[in-house]
């Protein structure tokens, strides 16, 4: 086993009830470790703390690659370098560019990074596809792939810039046995040539148990397993206590007894009251917990596509769907706001829901929700040639029914894309070699 490549230490982010409490943990050059938690357990919040992707309450993450730092001390911009090198990351939603080939998806964010090149670059991708069987996809659309495929082709994709460590938030979630099998196959296949360390968060004990160590995220803290976490013994009873005098004389135990019961007697109801009250209350936190979990685990929401309306702005259409199907989920839109950066600052404009998309939705099934911009400013900073960097911040209402007894809890989406101006600089968007057409908009993770 090698140096550490990472080193966190009491991380914490914490949403109401729900998050990471305390999670500390060390991983080694070429070592694979599995954190282990069922759905709800913080695991997605913990591997974004570690990406960089959102910022711990409290705690230290600090990187021991090329050069050793504390990674939140380091600009925004800093820490989406480290992604595009040092740190792979692997989503556990689909993030391939459903317009593009699998091998346009491998190629383009080390072409956004500003790579040259192209014939090694490309030579680089195909070399990853036949590692893992997808060389004869290279030319499929991305949204041809199946489930495996796509989850395999997100793997070799966060290899692409030969990473020190790789930072995988389920993986094989939402997949059969047999294709959960062959994308963590893939992970650890290519992990182990390519000499990356490995951190996969998933529910899968049985794929946990087939890395080189396994941790439980548990309650919010990260452990060993078998290692539990007891509160302090209760106090010995304090010797020559009163109580513990001699009671044989009959007398005396007839007035004791009577003492007691006419004790009972007097507490019982009160006692039955004070746990009906507590139980009330129980009952009350736990529900209050579960519509938390839901809205914060349970909830998928994805921005997957932007249109134009003419030349007077554009329409974004967010997918949404309730992943636990045991369970009613009611989601209510409540606000969303655009933000264009320009300069250094990120800048608001004006969107509104869709007439369609205001009011309750009971999240059955899939659904969409839609949303209109209109003003857009006519300067904006150009992180890629042509393109504005625009950020799309979506706030809900989220409740277990139509008129929820518990209070429904608020939850904030930020979706990040590069978007296509009204009136394009052919000039500018020429310098980004795309294959074809330049694509209208290209989602990009949470930075």
């Amino acid at each position: 086993m090698g140096e550490f490549v990472l080193e966190a230490s009491g991380l914490r982010r914490r949403y109401d009830n729900v998050g990471v409490l305390d999670a500390s943990i060390r991983v080694a050059s070429c070592e694979s470790v599995a954190v282990l938690g069922r759905s709800g357990s913080g695991k997605s919040t913990l591997v974004a703390m570690l990406a960089g992707l959102c910022r711990p309450q409290s705690g230290t993450v600090m990187l021991h690659m090329d050069q050793p730092c504390e990674l939140w001390s380091l600009t925004t911009a800093e820490r989406c370098r480290l992604r595009r090198g040092p740190i792979g990351f692997v989503s556990q939603f689909t993030s391939l560019l459903p317009a593009f080939t699998t091998l346009e998806n491998l190629m383009l964010p080390a072409q956004l990074a500003g790579a040259r090149g192209l014939s090694d670059l490309e030579a680089l991708a195909l070399e990853r596809l036949k590692a893992v069987g997808l060389e004869h996809r290279r030319d499929t659309l991305a949204s041809q792939l199946s489930g495996g495929e796509q989850r395999r082709a997100i793997v070799v994709r966060g290899l692409m810039g030969r990473p020190q460590l790789l930072l995988a938030d389920e993986p094989t979630s939402n997949l059969d046995d047999a294709s959960q099998e062959d994308v963590f196959r893939c992970l650890q296949e290519q992990c182990t040539s390519a000499g990356t360390a490995l951190v996969m968060v998933t529910h899968n004990q049985a794929l946990a148990e087939r890395c080189d160590r396994m941790l439980i995220l548990d309650q919010g803290v990260l452990r060993e397993p078998g290692r539990t976490f007891v509160s302090s013994p209760a106090r010995a009873a304090t010797q020559g206590d009163p109580s513990h005098e001699d009671v044989a004389d009959p007398q005396r135990r007839r007035l004791l007894l009577g003492g007691v019961t006419v004790a009972m007697a007097l507490t019982g109801a009160a006692g039955l009251a004070t746990r009906s009250i507590q139980h009330r209350k129980e009952v009350a936190r736990q529900a209050g917990n579960q519509i938390q979990r839901l809205a914060f685990s349970g909830l998928s929401a994805e921005l997957t596509s932007m249109e134009r309306m003419g030349s007077i702005g554009y329409r974004g259409t967010i997918a949404v769907e309730n992943l636990d199907v045991l369970q009613s989920l009611y989601l209510l839109p409540l606000d969303v706001q655009i933000y264009v950066q320009q300069g250094n600052r990120w800048n608001p404009f004006a969107a509104t829901w869709s007439d369609a998309s205001l009011g309750v939705v009971p999240l059955r099934r899939p659904e969409t929700l839609q949303f209109e911009l209109r003003e857009l400013p006519e300067r904006f900073t150009e992180l890629v040639p042509g393109y504005m960097h625009v950020r799309v911040d979506v706030t809900y209402a989220i409740a277990d029914g139509p008129d929820p007894e518990h209070n429904p809890v608020e939850r904030r989406d930020s979706f990040f894309v590069y978007l296509l101006p009204i009136y394009l600089d052919a000039e500018k968007l020429a310098q980004n070699n795309f294959p074809g057409d330049p694509p209208l908009f290209i989602p990009m993770p949470p930075h």
